[in-house]
C-alpha cells in the first residue's frame, strides 16, 4: 500500500480508494491555479511546481499524508483527500471523502456506516 493511503479497517468495505493532493500552485506569470495529484500509487513524493502543473520527482519526504518538494515554496491550500466508495450497513454504496491533511502517521479510518472516519 502507498504511503499516502492510512491504514485501517476501511480498506474492507471501501472501493475504488484514492488520495490524492489538491492545492492552488502558483504559475510563472504570479497567477494561482488549481492543481492536482494522485498519490494513490506513490511510495514516495518529491513534487515540483512546473507553471502550475504538478509533477513527481524521484525521493522525496513526506509530513504525514502531505508530500514533501520545492511546489510547497510556491503554492498554497495544500489539502490530502482520502475518497472511496463505502459500504453501507444495508450493503449500498456511497460516495465519501476524508480530509486527512493533518492525519499523523499511525492513525487509522474506518468506514462507519458509509462515512470514513478517524479512528
Amino acid at each position: 500500500m502507498s504511503n499516502f493511503v492510512p491504514t485501517g479497517s476501511y480498506t474492507k468495505t471501501t472501493k475504488n480508494t484514492t488520495s490524492t493532493l489538491f492545492c492552488q500552485a502558483q504559475k510563472r506569470d504570479q497567477a494561482f491555479i488549481g492543481a492536482g495529484m494522485d498519490l494513490t500509487n506513490l511510495s514516495s513524493a518529491n513534487i515540483e511546481n512546473l507553471d502550475g502543473f504538478l509533477v513527481n520527482q524521484a525521493g522525496g519526504t513526506q509530513n504525514g499524508y502531505v508530500p514533501g518538494g520545492s511546489y510547497t515554496k510556491t503554492s498554497r491550500g495544500m489539502q490530502v483527500i482520502l475518497a472511496g466508495n463505502a459500504q453501507k450497513r444495508d450493503q449500498s454504496w456511497q460516495w465519501s471523502t476524508l480530509d486527512i491533511t493533518s492525519l499523523p502517521a499511525g492513525k487509522t479510518v474506518s468506514n462507519i456506516d458509509g462515512v470514513l472516519t478517524v479512528d
